[in-house]
This record gives C-alpha cells, structure tokens and sequence, in this order.
C-alpha cells in the first residue's frame, strides 16, 4: 500500500517499475472520492521485483505498508477501505492516515492480541522497518461505510500524534540548520529539539500547525528571537498577525514580507 501524497509521481514510478501494474485506489467508492488523487493505492507485488526493492530503498519508512494476505483481492480492499477514517471524541469523522508506517507501528504494535487481530481482518502480516506486526487469528473483512466503525480515543490520538511531532520536529531541525544556521550560534544539532519544539508551540499559539505553516513561522522565530511576536519591538507583526479577514498563509505571507523589508532596512542603514 503505497502514500500519493509522500511519492512523487507515483503511477509513472509504478509503470517504470511493474509496468501495467494495477493501481486500487483505496478512496474510490467512499465517501472521500474526490480526494483520490492524493489518498493511498494497493499494489499487488512479487518479492525481489524491481518494484518491491524500491518499496524496501525508498518508501518502507515512511510512504506505505508492505501486507501479506491470503484474502482475495475485493476483500481485501473492502476492509482497508473501512479503515480510512474513524471517529474521535464528540462523534466526528476524521481521516485516518494508518498507511504510514509510523502511525501503523504506534496504532497496532501494542494493541491487545484479539483488538489488533480484528483491526487487521485478513491481512495476516504486516512488515514495517525493524518490526513485523503478526496476526495470531484471521479476521473477517469489515465493509467500508459513510459512518466509519474504527473509534479512536483521546488517549489513542495522543500516542498516535508523537509521530508526527517527531517527524516535524526533526524536519524542523533540518530546515533552520539549512537556512538559519547564523541565527542559532553555536548550538549541536542533538541540543535543538528543545527549540524546535518551542517553535511549534509559539506557532500553534499563534494559530499554525500544519507542517508548512510551521516551517515557515521559524524564520520569524530564528530571526526574530524566542519572544516573537510578543517583543516590545515587533509592534508591526503583532497587527499583521491580528488583521480581520485574512486565511492563515496569507498571514504568513504578510509577515515573510515585512521580516524581508525590515532586514533589507536595516543592512541598508546600518552604519
């Protein structure tokens, strides 16, 4: 099972790889339809094919799931249809991204034996980096419907979210070392995380916390100082940032532009 969004370009890597493979798009026939182009694919794969050592070089950490199953082929879709979205606290639908690996590990891997065994239905092996999930009793395939089946609790969503903290954290990292790399002295990249997740809380305060909101709010943040936008001089963002009727990357936009005048200003003054 394979992620549209994390591989570029992926039917033609497919066709390159397997030739006239057959794609199953797991979003078709939901409720979530429109969105195909940018939901999970099911793949069928022989081991040691070209296809299957790309999987393994390239895209078993983070952009899909290798499964075995013994379940014909509409079944099989059926149940991993069913487990596109679950509903959460309040009774609201959300789309569940459990095709990437590292949300597949901390969701299933300390799951009771007969919760996990049933949550997998008739895939009967997961294998993920440094890990294989097993099934000790095939299931059946549990239909997909509009009103998803799949409960996860606030405790759940918890566990599940340190993933994505920890792989934004690191992305985080990555990009202030690779753009900013001035405005952090002398700090080990090991001694960063700290930062990097203050960054994400000021940006969460300030209303971003999607990935590439964040990355953009640390320019303001490695720039600008740990106290942004609340510093007695940075006046001028906190009206950017509290103007009425503006989306939120617009906003950051706004913000990009007047940290560009500022330092433009300020290197043209500067004596």
């Amino acid at each position: 099972m394979l992620d549209q969004i994390q591989i570029e370009n992926l039917p033609e890597r497919l066709f390159e790889l397997a030739g006239g493979v057959m794609l199953h798009s797991l979003f078709q026939r939901t409720a979530y339809s429109a969105l195909d182009k940018a939901g999970p694919v099911l793949v069928a794969v022989t081991p040691d094919s070209p296809l299957a050592q790309v999987f393994l070089q390239e895209w078993s950490t983070t952009a899909g799931l290798w499964l075995e199953s013994q379940a014909d082929e509409g079944a099989l879709l059926e149940h991993l249809r069913s487990l596109i979205h679950a509903r959460v606290e309040g009774d609201v639908t959300v789309l569940f991204r459990f095709y990437d690996p590292r949300i597949t590990a901390l969701w299933l891997a300390d799951r009771p034996a007969a919760e996990r065994d049933r949550l997998m239905g008739p895939v009967h092996l997961i294998r993920l980096p440094g890990l294989q999930i097993q099934q000790q009793t095939e299931q059946p395939a549990i239909p997909y419907a509009d009103r998803p089946w799949l409960v996860l609790t606030g405790e759940q969503l918890d566990h599940l979210n340190s993933a994505k903290r920890q792989t934004l954290t690191r992305q985080l990292i990555e990009h202030v070392l690779r753009y900013f790399p001035k405005c952090l002295g002398s700090q080990e990249p090991t001694a960063l995380q700290p930062w990097a997740m203050d960054c994400q809380a000021s940006a969460a305060r300030n209303g971003f916390s999607a990935a590439d909101e964040v990355l953009l709010w640390a320019r303001f943040y490695a720039v600008l100082g740990a106290d942004f936008p609340n510093g007695p001089e940075h006046g001028v963002y906190r009206q950017l940032l509290a103007e009425p009727g503006v989306v939120p990357r617009q906003r950051l936009d706004n913000l990009n532009n007047a940290l560009t005048h500022q330092l433009l200003t300020d290197k043209d003054f500067a004596p």
